[in-house]
């Protein structure tokens, strides 16, 4: 399964260009090499793990890391913009070492990702505490996710927000579960387990911070626990374990912001818990804020909730839904041949008395996902689908968690059956990588969703090799192309300089830097004096929403219905022949 992982994980990492976040914490990775920190919006770990390869391997760079002043409380694009074009200057300082410094700082993410693999591993094998069958299962729906697979490499922390807040939750209710049964040595492995599985949950992302009270409260309940049932020697040595696991964590991060802003004045730990407390600030100050999602033809604006039920059915592997039908029918089946009185089993279960300690357990197993969705399900600011990858990990785990009751062998066959459709529907879906769309959705991919969901600038590479393959771009851009694309600051343009110096191709890269943008709402598409136009998803979703307000994107509309590309991909990325 790791091998999978890895051999999937280096393939899209080769085939994905650069989305539109990275610069920014590539940049915010150069700026911590210097201990001038950027992009305080999000914790450091990640970033400084890739400032440690930057200053072993591409030590010789030389970049002036503007200086920044963050007003406490306030959105300030300016900050947020430092980290984007320090980032920018970074990769293209050296164009002859873009593609291996893209591999190698993408890599980082994808090995820290793969201890999610591991912990599974751990608890199932050398520790024993998740039934063989659940890690398999739920090894399966990460690995062959679409939804995950297609961001685990990349330098953003989506996948790791999600995978380390629920293998913090479970070994946490694995640690109180077999507190009793554990061994010194045992307890302290797990407790240390914890401690990292912790540290990479809340360095991910400061919504993440909703683990704290989660986990407080776990160790609150457990030490009452211990004590009631006079286990004082045990209570202690938890009670001295979980403060270490909940004191090392802040002393962490300090180290981490001293590191990283080093050579900025006012060093003391309160001016380091300060710049910590401002990047909070800065995420809750775009917290109340607007943005409209696409949806089939327009911007529309809707809760969280709706855009999670609107875009989940067509951008989960479509197995998922099948297994999960499985899985019921055969349960429900089970209970019927074995005649099973499911109200009596639910108040039974529900007998908080004799029950208790697993309602405990469960409640605890369930409250991240449940805190979470408290807190966005009406949020009107959509980025995108990978948002909610923290609640689809636990319906992952949920899933996998079910197949514990099915122990009979005509059982596990059909498990086999479903999960192995489960394989092939995620390795067909590997070339669609991030706009992974699956069979349900019928119309044009563009349709269904703007941004990250589907369009992360990830396809530019591959239109400008078409057209550097086929010859199709003379030295100097006389009225040869025009273009508009998602908005990451290494672009069709910059992707020319990089892939054109590869290939010896030779390119006056300033008469393509200086042509104008084409812009849809006031330019007439067959007005244009250029042979090709280069557009992406995202230009056709401005254009279809005001076909109704404008008549120049009327017409463009009307040119892009009735004309085919010449190269596509993917439904991303276009490239029209114009004359």
């Amino acid at each position: 399964m790791v091998l999978v992982y890895f051999i999937l994980g280096i393939y899209l990492i080769s085939q994905t260009s650069i989305t539109s976040d990275e610069p920014a914490y590539i940049g915010a990775a150069y700026a911590y090499t210097q201990g001038l920190g950027l992009n305080q919006e999000h914790p450091l770990f990640f970033k400084l793990v890739n400032s440690l390869i930057i200053n072993l391997f591409f030590s010789d760079y030389n970049i002036i890391v503007p200086s920044i002043n963050i007003i406490s409380g306030e959105e300030n694009r300016e900050v947020r913009l430092a980290a984007f074009n320090l980032g920018y200057s970074f990769l293209l300082e050296r164009p002859e070492n873009f593609k291996k410094l893209m591999f190698i700082l993408r890599f980082c993410y994808l090995f820290i990702n793969s201890i999610f693999l591991i912990w599974m591993y751990f608890f199932t094998f050398c520790i024993p505490q998740i039934p063989t069958s659940v890690s398999i299962c739920l090894g399966i729906l990460y690995v062959f996710s679409p939804s995950f697979y297609s961001h685990n490499f990349l330098m953003s922390f989506d996948v790791s927000v999600s995978i380390y807040a629920l293998s913090s939750i479970w070994t946490i209710i694995i640690i109180i579960r077999q507190l009793e049964k554990f061994k010194n040595s045992e307890l302290i492995i797990c407790f240390f387990i914890l401690n990292l599985l912790f540290f990479l949950a809340i360095n991910a992302k400061f919504s993440n911070l909703i683990l704290v009270p989660i986990i407080l409260f776990a160790y609150s309940i457990s030490l009452i626990y211990l004590l009631r049932k006079n286990l004082k020697n045990l209570a202690i040595k938890f009670g001295i374990l979980g403060f270490i696991s909940l004191f090392i964590q802040p002393i962490l991060i300090i180290f981490m912001y001293r590191y990283a802003f080093r050579n900025l004045s006012n060093q003391s730990i309160i001016d380091n818990i300060q710049r910590y407390i401002q990047g909070i600030q800065m995420n809750l100050s775009t917290a109340g804020g607007i943005r409209k999602p696409f949806w089939y033809e327009d911007f529309t604006p809707i809760t969280s909730l709706e855009y999670l039920n609107k875009i989940f059915w067509f951008k989960e592997n479509p197995a998922l839904f099948i297994i999960t039908i499985v899985i019921i029918i055969i349960l429900i089946t089970q209970l019927i041949i074995e005649r099973i009185n499911v109200k009596h089993c639910i108040q039974k279960l529900l007998n908080i008395r004799r029950n208790k300690y697993k309602l405990y357990l469960f409640f605890l197993g369930v409250s991240y996902p449940l805190i979470y969705l408290k807190l966005t399900y009406n949020s009107r600011f959509i980025i995108g689908y990978r948002y909610f990858y923290p609640l689809i990990i636990f319906i992952y785990f949920g899933i996998a968690y079910l197949t514990v009751f099915l122990d009979k062998k005509w059982q596990k066959y059909f498990l086999i059956g479903s999960f192995s459709l489960y394989i092939y529907f995620g390795l067909l879906g590997i070339p669609q990588s991030l706009s992974y769309v699956n069979p349900l959705w019928t119309s044009e991919k563009w349709r269904l969703a703007d941004d990250s969901t589907i369009n992360w600038g990830q396809e530019t590479q591959h239109a400008v090799n078409y057209l550097l393959t086929n010859y199709l771009l003379p030295e100097k851009n006389i009225d040869t192309i025009v273009y508009k694309t998602f908005g990451v600051n290494i672009n069709f343009v910059q992707y020319l300089y990089l892939l054109s110096q590869e290939k010896n191709y030779a390119i006056d890269i300033q008469s393509y830097y200086s042509y104008d943008y084409f812009n849809p709402e006031i330019t007439d598409i067959t007005q244009l004096n250029v042979k090709y136009l280069l557009i992406d998803s995202t230009v056709k979703q401005q254009i279809i929403s005001r076909i109704f307000y404008n008549p120049i994107v009327e017409k463009n509309w009307g040119f892009l219905a009735n004309n085919i590309p010449i190269y596509s991909r993917n439904d991303i990325i276009f490239i029209y022949q114009l004359r």
